[in-house]
């Protein structure tokens, strides 16, 4: 990145065009030098090594531009701590001095920091598999710091929401639409056999969206709007599948990234047209239901919330250590509450191995099942903090229920602390699939970092 100045010459003549070098104290007790000491480099640049590796980054010295390791792994790590994005995290390096001594780049006067985009592809070539091995890492250090225990793991379920408005048929037609009129769009100068009519096409879908919207005003006025929309849906794919089998040989970028989308979109209307016409016929919403062309994976969550009785987004499960420090799986398939705190502890055992068992585990109610408790009774779990349904007995003592009630509000404190903006689990900004994958894990992964930099400045104290 090009340093620039940072005054204006002629009105500060004691200033060079420039800017000139200063010097400034930073504290040795500063939280983020703090954290820097106490971080596990060597293991931090193995792992994410071993993942850029996997990416195709050139980090075993081939030929060509080496990949800067040195300085890509602690800009990640302060990316993290601050929940920057890339733009954000290139101006924070750029004018704070801090940064700069974290990534050991505090003297010289012209560092090659890189810019929004080299760091954005430092982050996306870590993936989510190298979120998590960082995040398993870090819990690791808190164990070993005493920060966290690990006979206590508490759990619960909840949705990350995406950002997506309150879906209904016609919205999320109009979405499949405009995706295919932008790829559609690209192939006007190509010379392309029948683009027009189907751009043509387009526009006479994003008019019936608008007149269901705004012209039709009782429930049968809008039924046969809907119903006229997806023919028009489905004449716009009859001619676009063949236009696909023609353009699937051209090697240009823009036409196969074009064919890709149209790809994409057919399968989408493959799945999404019977599933709103079973909702017309039936009145009864298809299970996996789309709620998004873009985001074929989010899915409506019921919470029955006081005010938000539906959340739109991937249902998680999110278990706290004793201590504070958070992992999370993220649920496929249907969510049963009852066989949730034995995911709990598989994915507690996949971070301190195959054999280790908490002594409390703590859940409530939906996970009380006579079968669930049988099996973490074998698995070596020796008290069952989760809370019974109806008459049933306690499986622990009065003494531990207080702890089991504690433990229980501070789950429930974390995960509101996950979904504000300072952490951003919910509603990420991020847009593409692989991104929007990374941004819970990089969440929780963030609140742990600052959870041990908190931790080190209160040992401290």
């Amino acid at each position: 990145m090009k340093e620039q100045g940072h005054s204006t010459p002629g009105v500060c003549p004691e200033t060079s065009e420039n800017g000139e070098t200063v010097s400034i104290y930073v504290d040795y007790h500063h939280p983020l030098l703090q954290l820097k000491r106490a971080l596990p480099w060597a293991a931090l640049v193995e792992v994410m090594s071993r993942h850029w590796r996997l990416a195709g980054k050139n980090t075993d010295g081939r030929p060509g531009l080496a990949w800067d390791v040195a300085l890509y792994v602690p800009l990640v790590v302060l990316m993290l701590v601050k929940h920057l994005n890339s733009r954000e995290m290139e101006a924070y390096v750029s004018e704070n001095v801090v940064a700069r001594v974290f990534i050991g780049r505090p003297d010289d006067p012209s560092p090659q920091i890189r810019d929004h985009s080299n760091i954005a592809r430092a982050y996306v070539a870590l993936g989510q598999d190298g979120i998590e091995a960082v995040n398993a890492l870090m819990r690791h250090v808190a164990k070993d710091g005493g920060f966290a225990d690990a006979s206590l793991l508490s759990s619960d379920t909840t949705a990350q929401e995406w950002p997506i408005g309150y879906p209904n048929e016609p919205g999320i037609l109009r979405g499949w639409a405009q995706r295919c009129g932008r790829a559609l769009a690209k192939l006007t100068t190509r010379g392309v056999l029948g683009v027009d009519t189907a751009l043509a096409q387009v526009q006479t879908i994003l008019r019936s969206v608008k007149e269901h919207h705004l012209c039709a005003k009782d429930k049968q006025a809008k039924r046969q709007v809907l119903t006229r929309l997806l023919t028009e849906v489905g004449q716009l794919i009859v001619p676009t599948r063949p236009m696909v089998t023609r353009l699937g040989q051209r090697r240009d970028r823009v036409t196969q990234r074009t064919v890709a989308t149209l790809v994409a979109m057919h399968e989408v209307a493959k799945r999404l047209i019977p599933q709103i016409v079973q909702w017309l016929t039936t009145g009864v919403v298809a299970k996996g239901k789309i709620v998004h062309a873009g985001l074929t994976q989010a899915r409506a969550i019921v919470r029955n919330k006081a005010g938000k009785k539906v959340e739109f987004g991937l249902p998680y499960l999110l278990s706290r250590l004793g201590g504070g420090y958070v992992f999370g799986t993220l649920i496929r398939g249907v969510v049963d509450e009852s066989k949730m705190p034995l995911q709990a502890l598989a994915g507690y055992r996949e971070i301190f191995g195959a054999r280790a068992t908490p002594t409390l585990m703590v859940y409530d109610r939906g996970g009380s099942a006579t079968a669930t408790l049988r099996a973490l009774a074998r698995e070596g779990v020796t008290q069952i903090g989760i809370q019974p349904k109806g008459n049933r007995a306690w499986s622990v003592a009065e003494a531990v229920r207080e702890t089991v009630r504690s433990e229980r509000g501070k789950t429930e404190g974390i995960i509101g602390t996950l979904k504000t903006d300072k952490y951003g689990f919910n509603k990420p900004k991020e847009r593409l699939w692989q991104t929007l994958e990374m941004a819970g894990p990089r969440s929780l992964l963030s609140y742990n970092l600052n959870k041990f930099m908190r931790d080190l400045v209160r040992a401290d104290r």
